[in-house]
């Protein structure tokens, strides 16, 4: 819960950034001011949102107990550390002060042992239940584009620290941006999307989970694909001769790894068992649909050589809309769901408890998701129209809806103690209305129907 605390609270800044225009996407992503709010969202927000749900999923994942309980903490300490260095790094990188610009490999070497504490103590409880459960694959795969990712980015930030750069960093300097974001935002990102929603989705919606040949291609597919292409394009900057081909055949099997995972995901909507879904489920849908537009959108625009001038619109519609949108719909039932065990799990069997939909309120919820979605595509035309006062309008009324969310996660983390359950009727009794006097007897239900459990009904 720590780890989501601090997660919300560098999404809600970078947000603050972007409605003052302090952070200008329009600027150009290496604009200094705009690097700012990236790692803000890339690290702040949704790298520590991937590790607190990591530490916590993990272990069901694998059935067994996380490694160690006090690594976490160890790492969330050098990750916030790190960050903080990052952030006046890339201030001063801006300013005048261009001698502080040595807090960003400081800073970054900092979140790199973050990584490390953190990604050990996962890997540690992966390694404990071999051979591995294909979720947990999907977790392993990430945890090494997480270290690459790190690595990457701690060689850029030395381009710009070090007086006297070795050839190879001023190679990186160019193409390693973009390696930089592919290790992030497709392996560290992407594929802990993936093996965590298997997991999620099917036990939220009732759905069978059992792996697919589909399943094992969206692990290979991605994960190789990724890397060869991060592959060749490290070869290239070596000008080596088949490396603009790896690079095009990674990017390929890649996108063919990503429609897979979505077909999986479409077949987990279309035999739940869970008819009626709830709030976070529907927005997951809604945020992997922004997700797979994001990456069409990208495989579109590369071969007409667009791809650098709306470079800006899609990043944002993918890291706001599509995997932030999916952070808060997840921790929508995450939240009340590890409340539910802390406050009520204890009081089982010992009298009515709670759902854990009790703890929070659909109706008044649903509106703010729907803004979000709304208010991030806007915001996402905008920068494709390159209106820099549409674009932060929108912002703004993004950043209500995702301070409105916030509160709604705040009042299911702080329910009442002595919360009584909702009485709720299965929707097939619900429609058997009573017999009016002297009307004739209606037949009676089948007793599937009525014996079903109510749709609606939480874990």
């Amino acid at each position: 819960m720590l780890h989501f605390g601090c997660a919300v609270g560098a999404l809600l800044a970078a947000l603050v950034l972007l409605v003052t225009g302090y952070a200008d996407p329009l600027e150009g992503l290496r604009a200094p001011s705009t690097l700012v709010a990236v790692h803000l969202t890339t690290i702040g927000w949704l790298s520590l949102l991937m590790l607190g749900a990591l530490y916590q999923f993990v272990p069901v994942i694998t059935n067994t107990k996380l490694y160690s309980q006090r690594l976490p903490l160890a790492g969330l300490c050098f990750i916030g550390a790190g960050l903080a260095a990052m952030l006046l790094g890339f201030v001063e990188l801006g300013g005048a002060s261009a001698h502080l610009v040595v807090w960003l490999p400081i800073g970054g070497s900092l979140v790199l042992i973050g990584f490390v504490l953190g990604g050990a103590d996962i890997a540690l409880t992966i390694w404990n239940v071999r051979p591995l459960p294909l979720h947990a694959a999907f977790v392993a795969a990430s945890l090494v584009f997480l270290l690459v990712t790190a690595l990457l980015g701690i060689a850029l930030a030395l381009n710009f620290a070090l007086p006297n750069r070795p050839e190879f960093l001023l190679r990186l300097s160019g193409s390693g941006v973009s390696l930089h974001m592919a290790a992030g935002l497709g392996g560290w990102f992407t594929l802990t999307v993936m093996g965590v929603s298997y997991r999620l989705l099917s036990m939220f919606m009732l759905a069978p989970d059992e792996p697919r040949r589909s399943t094992y291609a969206a692990l290979y597919l991605t994960a190789g694909g990724l890397a060869l292409l991060i592959l060749g394009g490290l070869v290239q900057l070596e000008g080596g001769p088949a490396a603009l081909w790896a690079t095009r055949i990674g990017v390929a099997a890649t996108a063919v790894g990503v429609v897979c995972y979505l077909a999986d995901i479409v077949e987990f909507y279309r035999t739940r068992s869970r008819k009626l879904l709830e709030l976070n489920s529907v927005t997951a849908a809604i945020a992997l649909a922004v997700l797979a537009l994001s990456i069409l959108i990208g495989l579109v625009l590369a071969p007409l050589g667009v791809l650098g001038r709306y470079a800006a619109a899609v990043g944002y519609f993918f890291l706001f809309g599509g995997l932030t949108g999916l952070g808060l719909s997840q921790l929508y039932k995450i939240v009340p769901f590890m409340t539910w065990l802390e406050v009520f799990g204890k009081k089982l069997g010992k009298g009515p408890v709670p759902r854990v939909q009790d703890l929070v309120k659909e109706p008044r919820a649903k509106p703010w998701f729907i803004a979000y979605f709304a208010t991030t595509a806007i915001a996402s035309l905008a920068l494709a129209a390159e209106s820099r006062w549409l674009f932060q309008f929108a912002v703004a009324a993004q950043l209500l809806a995702t301070a409105a969310i916030v509160v709604e996660l705040w009042r299911a983390r702080h329910p009442d103690p002595n919360l009584k359950p909702t009485l709720s009727r299965p929707a097939a009794l619900a429609a058997l209305k009573p017999k009016q006097p002297g009307a004739p007897a209606s037949a009676p239900a089948p007793a599937a129907a009525i014996s079903a459990p109510p749709s609606t009904q939480g874990e």
